[in-house]
């Protein structure tokens, strides 16, 4: 066991450990949607639908394509649940400390909101690049593979930084920052609320359905209230388009509704995709706890 005077350290590993796992399963359960949905965002005259998209990806792309981008996607998603759980669980400790609370369980559902949204400014930093180089791959058969950009990950991050210039690997960082900032506020707090909803105490033991049901109305939260900006962010990061730009040209050719192309399928990832993260990040959580720390400590 963990002595109480390195409990704080061996917490942040756990929690970067648990976003890790989790992210990683939620992105290999429910790639083929995201990748759905960066193409209906993305070029919606030429996918107007799930089931369309899905069919015309398989087509002409193959199995192959419908996980295109899926190590950016695990990258992302590891860097981004990894980010988001760590700083979460430290931004807690700050809360606890401001508001003088013994333990997470006793910050209001409004401190956890703000807790949640302070994670997500954390995340974006890593997200950032790791989306611009998903979204690139996904959209690539599309643009066609006449300019020479590479196809596997790695040689295109090079691409960008070489070619395009070093900064530009944080392309679409502003919508991005935005979209985190505001959907991680639902993400942890819908999950919050959920639990506590679901009636789920304080020491109780991890129930497998309420833990699936809560993350996967946390996720749902994040991404059916945060979309338009993710819609703004593609956009910025497939084209050579300003967020400004991109808002623009969204509303020109779709009006409003452009701002939702690829929500269903967004949807239709979110809930499952959220609900195996979260029963991941918390079952990872506990068998860490089991084996490393203190029963009194957790």
């Amino acid at each position: 066991m963990i002595s109480e005077k390195w409990t704080w350290l061996a917490e942040s590993i756990r929690d970067g450990l648990a976003g890790t796992a989790g992210g990683t399963a939620c992105v290999y359960t429910t790639q083929p949607l995201d990748t759905t949905k960066v193409k209906m965002q993305t070029y919606p005259s030429q996918y107007r639908s799930v089931l369309q998209t899905l069919l015309k990806t398989y087509r002409t792309e193959g199995f192959r394509g419908l996980y295109a981008g899926s190590i950016p996607a695990v990258l992302a998603n590891i860097g981004e649940s990894a980010s988001a759980f760590l700083a979460y669980g430290r931004i807690s400790l700050v809360m606890q400390k401001i508001t003088g609370v013994k333990s997470h369980d006793d910050l209001s559902l409004i401190s956890k909101t703000l807790c949640g949204s302070f994670s997500g400014v954390c995340a974006s930093f890593i997200l950032t690049p790791t989306e611009l180089i998903k979204c690139r791959l996904q959209t690539q058969y599309i643009k066609g593979f006449t300019d020479g950009t590479p196809r596997t990950p790695f040689k295109l991050a090079w691409h960008i930084v070489t070619k395009e210039g070093p900064l530009c690997i944080m392309k679409g960082w502003t919508p991005t920052v935005i979209r985190e900032a505001w959907g991680y506020a639902f993400f942890f707090g819908g999950y919050e609320a959920a639990l506590m909803m679901l009636n789920v105490q304080p020491g109780d033991d991890i129930s497998l359905w309420k833990t699936a049901i809560a993350g996967g109305i946390g996720g749902s939260s994040c991404w059916g209230l945060s979309y338009p900006i993710d819609v703004v962010k593609s956009k910025v990061q497939v084209t050579t388009m300003s967020p400004y730009a991109a808002v623009l040209d969204v509303y020109r050719n779709g009006g409003i509704r452009g701002f939702f192309n690829g929500l269903t399928p967004c949807l239709l990832r979110a809930f499952p995709g959220c609900g195996v993260l979260f029963v991941t990040v918390e079952y990872t959580k506990l068998g860490f706890n089991t084996i490393f720390l203190k029963p009194e400590l957790y």
